[in-house]
C-alpha cells in the first residue's frame, strides 16, 4: 500500500509541475510527443492506482474485490460480497459473522445487534480455513476431525484437500497459527 502511495505522490508531482503548466498554456506543446507521452502513460497509472485503492475488499473473504450483483440484504442493509458462496455463508449465520469481522459490526447499529441475537453468539477460537486461510469460517461451515478436535473448513472442496494428506495440512496450518483450539 506504501508503494501505491508514493507512486501516486510521483505522478501528481510530474502532472501538477511547473514545467507541466508552462507547457499546457504554450500553444506549441502539442509538438513535445515525448513529454505528452510520460503525461498520458502518468494519468493512466493515477487512473489504475485510484481504482485499485477504491475497491471494497470482501469481509469474509479476505482480499477479494466484491462484485455489486453478490450481496445480502439485512435490516436494510446491502452487504456486498465477493461470490455466491460467501452470500451463503453469510445468510446461513449473520449474527455469528457480525459478532466475528469488525467490518460488519460496524454497519450495525446495537439495538439491531441485539434484535438478531449477536451478544448471544460464541465465537468459535478458530477463525480462518486451514486450507484457504483468506476465508472465514462459520460454526455451520464443513468440518474434519483430527487429533480429537473439529477442524472448520470452508467448502467441500477444502475438505477433499484436507483428507488426502491431514498431517501436512495440520502441520502447515498449525505453524500459522490457524489452528488455536490446538494449542496447549
Amino acid at each position: 500500500m506504501v508503494k501505491f502511495f508514493n507512486l501516486k505522490k510521483r505522478v501528481l508531482k510530474i502532472i501538477f509541475s511547473d514545467f507541466t503548466m508552462k507547457t499546457l498554456k504554450n500553444p506549441s506543446f502539442c509538438g513535445n510527443w515525448n513529454y505528452m507521452n510520460k503525461l498520458l502513460s502518468s494519468l493512466i497509472v493515477l487512473f489504475f492506482i485510484n481504482s485499485s485503492l477504491l475497491a471494497e475488499e470482501c469481509l469474509i473473504m479476505k482480499g477479494d474485490d466484491v462484485d455489486p450483483e453478490e450481496f445480502s440484504e439485512l435490516m436494510g442493509k446491502k452487504i456486498l460480497f465477493c461470490c455466491g458462496s460467501c452470500v451463503k455463508a453469510f445468510d446461513g449465520a449473520p449474527a455469528y459473522y457480525i459478532k466475528a469481522i469488525p467490518g460488519l459490526a460496524k454497519m450495525f447499529s446495537e439495538e439491531e445487534k441485539k434484535k438478531l441475537g449477536v451478544e448471544k453468539v460464541k465465537l468459535l477460537e478458530q477463525k480462518f480455513c486451514p486450507i484457504y486461510p483468506d476465508r472465514f469460517i462459520n460454526p455451520n461451515s464443513k468440518t474434519v476431525e483430527h487429533k480429537g478436535k473439529t477442524i472448520y473448513l470452508w467448502s467441500s472442496s477444502a475438505q477433499r484437500r484436507w483428507k488426502r494428506d491431514p498431517d501436512a495440512y495440520f502441520k502447515e496450518a498449525f505453524d500459522k497459527g490457524l489452528l488455536p483450539q490446538f494449542k496447549s
